[in-house]
């Protein structure tokens, strides 16, 4: 806090930087984006300098946004069910007790509570139970005789085994007894071998508490929270036919659909469940149907007949990649995106920026980007372009609303505006921090924007994806354009950007020639490991060899593309920027589904007797949706702007 103490003359302005003319061009008569420095602020004046004084702590339930549908967000219902399951044995335990998580339910743990939240609950330690060293052994714990233990546990061979190791030895048990607590169903298989361990004896209560995914956002969740596993993707659409690979497939499919079951038991309600016609989604919504059918036969599930208040049951419509596999290849310029695109961010919302500190030396600080922010919540899906004018216009009237404070800090203050600036002072500096921390976000992000030449590979992008030009022209020069781009040394492209441009083509364009795709390995500078990557779209139904459509799976018909061909046009925005006109096809997808537009055929449903049901579903006025949702029904498609991409 020290740097807005009053040797600090210079005032707080924002100096945005100067976008050229042509950066993030609207599509019609909309003016330029162009943000200037701000005319009063002080030549080479940088809020930068001040970003010492910020410091986030991880997100919980009271620092989230309410849901959009005005009732509690899933974080809140799943902290709710935690509190009242796991945390509330502890009010039983005057002493208080240990918590042990494992690999999967250490991310639940973590993404629901901080751990002065934990503490002031009554746990005093949090272990980790299957983490290794780096030499592959379990990490030692300390022993804790006297206190008891809470257990929460995901049901594998791995997490009961560290289990019972802890109290193999009756007369020098790890903890003094055992709560014991599992994400999900405990196999009978599983039980029967905690029952004949030594572990037994110290077993004071057991809890299947269903609940396995973590959250990301006060209503965004991951149904695969275990750090350093494999990709979903590789493992559920790699064609290998061994034992092993067969096993992890259906390990993948199993893990995944008992996360979303444990979901819809936190939501309180059983949904609908549909899925489109690709072995991998169907397989998954299979899965997961079964485990639905498993906890509503155990009582831990409501029917859909069920719902509460008349309101209609959830539908749960699971797709995989190769039903878009064109989105996540676009360069996106939301605010949210482009950090998590451009940026180095770790663990999903760890950065870790430099900045110029009060002596002039290079400082670093990590920061968490994430709810507890409010600047973050209020801009994360704002347009760049949008942002560089809204950030400067609100940053000036948060110093207007604050010049006691602002005086104090730059040293421009009488006795009077001394004495309130002092009493405002704590707010006022944490506020500054988050500002500082924004300020020097967006200005980063622009910078790379233009070192890495973004606005060109986007419009290329765009024009592949839209098969138009922003003024309405058919894209009928790409393999020209690409090479164009492709061979233009000034600009520092990465090679991710030019293996994404590649695949972009091949998947815009229905394949590319044998020889057509040597040439642009080499023009692109693309090594042969990474170029398996744009092989690898074949086993998403791309079409890699132009003049050839790719095989169809045996089983089950295949749905409508996701992606039509560059002639016949996707959809695209009419308002937007030249950068950004690319809609998603999972945007329509939501519309039609929260209509009732969705064919059967394409998405069949996991129980059909339900489809009779399903279809007269009220419509999502009476629905109680997210207002997300109730927008993106009550809008055209192509009213919306931001983003052109960058779907996860």
């Amino acid at each position: 806090l020290t740097a807005f103490d009053g040797r600090l003359a210079s005032a707080f302005f924002l100096q945005a930087r100067a976008m050229p003319p042509s950066l993030f061009r609207r599509k019609k008569k909309a003016e330029a984006v162009e943000a200037g420095p701000a005319a009063d602020a002080p030549a080479g004046s940088s809020l930068a300098a001040y970003a010492d004084v910020y410091s986030l702590e991880r997100v919980s339930a009271r620092d989230g946004p309410p849901s959009g549908s005005g009732g509690p967000s899933l974080r809140d219902r799943a902290r709710q069910r935690l509190v009242s399951e796991v945390l509330g044995t502890l009010r039983a335990m005057p002493c208080g007790a240990v918590l042990l998580v494992d690999g999967v339910t250490m991310p639940v743990i973590s993404s629901l509570f901080r751990v002065s939240e934990l503490m002031e609950a009554g746990v005093h330690l949090v272990e980790h139970i299957t983490m290794r060293g780096p030499d592959g052994n379990y990490l030692r714990r300390q022993q804790l005789t006297s206190l008891p233990a809470l257990y929460f546990l995901t049901p594998s061979v791995e997490s009961l085994g560290r289990l019972i190791d802890d109290f193999r030895n009756p007369k020098a048990p790890a903890y003094a007894s055992a709560h014991l607590f599992f994400s999900s169903r405990v196999s009978d298989a599983l039980v029967a071998k905690l029952k004949a361990s030594p572990a037994m004896p110290r077993v004071r209560s057991f809890k299947e508490v269903h609940l396995e995914f973590s959250l990301r956002e006060a209503d965004l969740f991951a149904v695969s929270p275990s750090p350093g596993a494999p990709s979903a993707l590789a493992t559920l659409f790699r064609i290998d036919t061994d034992k092993p690979a067969k096993r992890a497939r259906l390990h993948e499919v199993h893990k995944i659909g008992t996360s979303l079951a444990t979901l819809f038991t936190t939501l309180g309600a059983a949904p609908i469940v549909r899925a489109a016609t690709s072995a991998v989604a169907a397989a998954i919504a299979c899965a997961t149907q079964e485990k639905l059918d498993a906890l509503d036969r155990a009582g831990a599930l409501p029917a859909v007949e069920e719902a509460a208040s008349g309101a209609p049951p959830p539908l749960l419509l699971v797709l995989d990649r190769a039903f878009d596999p064109l989105s996540p290849l676009l360069h996106e310029f939301t605010y949210q995106a482009m950090v998590h695109d451009l940026l180095p961010v770790a663990e999903g919302d760890r950065y870790r920026y430099t900045y110029v500190g009060n002596s002039g030396q290079s400082l670093s600080k990590e920061v968490l980007l994430n709810e507890a922010d409010p600047l973050w919540l209020r801009y994360r899906h704002m347009h760049i372009a949008d942002l560089t004018v809204e950030l400067d216009a609100d940053y000036k009237a948060f110093l207007r609303d604050n010049e006691a404070s602002a005086g104090l800090a730059s040293g421009n203050a009488d006795l009077s505006e001394m004495a309130a600036g002092l009493r405002a002072m704590p707010k006022f500096q944490e506020a500054m921090g988050r500002w500082s921390l924004h300020i020097s976000l967006v200005s980063e992000l622009v910078s790379r924007y233009e070192a890495f030449g973004l606005e060109a590979a986007a419009l290329l992008e765009q024009a592949m994806a839209c098969g138009s030009s922003p003024d309405g022209k058919p894209c009928t020069s790409p393999l020209a354009d690409l090479r164009s781009l492709l061979a233009d040394d000034a600009t520092a492209r990465s090679p991710i950007d030019a293996l994404r441009l590649l695949m972009v083509y091949v998947v815009t364009q229905e394949g590319i020639k044998p020889e057509v795709r040597r040439e642009l390995f080499e023009l692109a500078g693309i090594q042969p490991e990474d170029q398996v990557a744009i092989l690898n779209l074949f086993h998403l139904n791309v079409n890699l060899t132009h003049g050839l459509k790719p095989p169809k799976p045996p089983q089950r018909k295949q749905p409508e593309p996701a992606v039509e061909p560059a002639a016949s046009a996707a959809p695209v925005r009419e308002s937007g920027y030249d950068v950004s006109r690319f809609t998603p096809p999972l945007r329509s997808l939501a519309q039609r589904a929260l209509s009732g537009e969705l064919s059967s055929d394409d998405f069949p449903y996991m129980r059909p007797h339900l489809a009779a049901s399903a279809a007269a579903t009220p419509t999502h006025e009476a629905a109680g949706l997210p207002s997300w949702a109730t927008d993106a029904a009550a809008e055209p498609a192509g009213a919306a702007g931001g983003g052109g991409g960058g779907a996860p």
